[in-house]
């Protein structure tokens, strides 16, 4: 009894973390519709939470991180300016970890820029830029640094 206990928790946790990689994927999708319906609005702030959500049981931090970046990114993109802002801060203070990879420091700064910017808040925008800029210098992996750059550079300036 108590394995297939430990059995359904297993295969729970895999449709769980599939999901929420899905839906973290369907929020790229719908990021890069253009234009977007009110709907397809209304899907991708749902499935940024949903994935966020489904990670806080069966992902770690660098997942709760990525989801709270996730949520911030498809806040601004729908109008929601100041909730934007409050989960990228929250994504950049939790990868504030001495076991963050130093990508996801940098994706973390760029997500708060972009939603300073998304939020009309040029002043705050253009100080994360900078540190986010910083940060992005840092990035030992190049590939990773040239990904995190090249988001960094979609920030409307």
């Amino acid at each position: 009894m108590l394995k297939a206990v430990h059995y359904r928790w297993f295969v729970a946790n895999i449709d769980e973390r599939q999901t929420a990689a899905q839906l973290f994927n369907h929020c790229w999708d719908l990021l890069e519709a253009s234009p977007r319906t009110a709907d397809q609005d209304a899907d991708l702030l749902g499935s940024a939470f949903t994935s966020r959500h489904l990670f806080q049981a069966v992902g770690g931090p660098a997942q709760w991180i990525t989801g709270d970046w996730m949520i911030a990114r498809a806040a601004g993109a729908v109008g929601y300016g100041d909730l934007a802002v409050a989960y990228a801060l929250r994504a950049f203070e939790a990868a504030q970890a001495p076991d963050t990879e130093d990508w996801l420091v940098a994706s973390a700064a760029e997500g708060v820029a972009r939603a300073y910017g998304d939020a009309n808040d040029d002043t705050h925008r253009d100080e994360w830029v900078a540190r986010a800029q910083s940060l992005v210098s840092e990035i030992a992996d190049p590939e990773n640094r040239d990904l995190i750059a090249s988001q960094l550079a979609e920030v409307a300036r």
